[in-house]
């Protein structure tokens, strides 16, 4: 896994790279305190930042393998309980190739 200064970027065994920018997997966090699994609200991921100029950017601290099967990113905000699978990551893929097969 690579990426450029604002992404990270995965190479699957199939050939395909998959691009994602920081903020859209903080974004898509799968922990249960973001989805709201736990019993209070999900968090809110459509609604802007009121004050975007003093919110730093997110990045990842470090990343750790889980078994065979997922990544846990620990986020420059503090934020590391979210396991990222594989496959979730693959269904979150961005590209226009990914959106359409979805899309069908």
């Amino acid at each position: 896994m690579e990426g450029g200064k604002d992404t990270l970027a995965v190479e699957w065994s199939d050939g395909h790279v998959s691009v994602y920018e920081y903020q859209y997997l903080r974004d898509r966090c799968p922990c249960a305190t973001c989805t709201g699994a736990e019993g209070g609200p999900a968090r809110d991921r459509t609604s802007p930042n009121p004050l975007p100029l003093f919110k730093q950017a997110p990045r990842p601290v470090r990343a750790e393998r889980v078994g065979r099967y997922a990544v846990q990113i620990y986020w420059n905000d503090g934020h590391s309980t979210g396991i990222y699978t594989f496959q979730y990551l693959r269904d979150l893929c961005p590209c226009a190739e990914c959106a359409a097969l979805r899309a069908d």
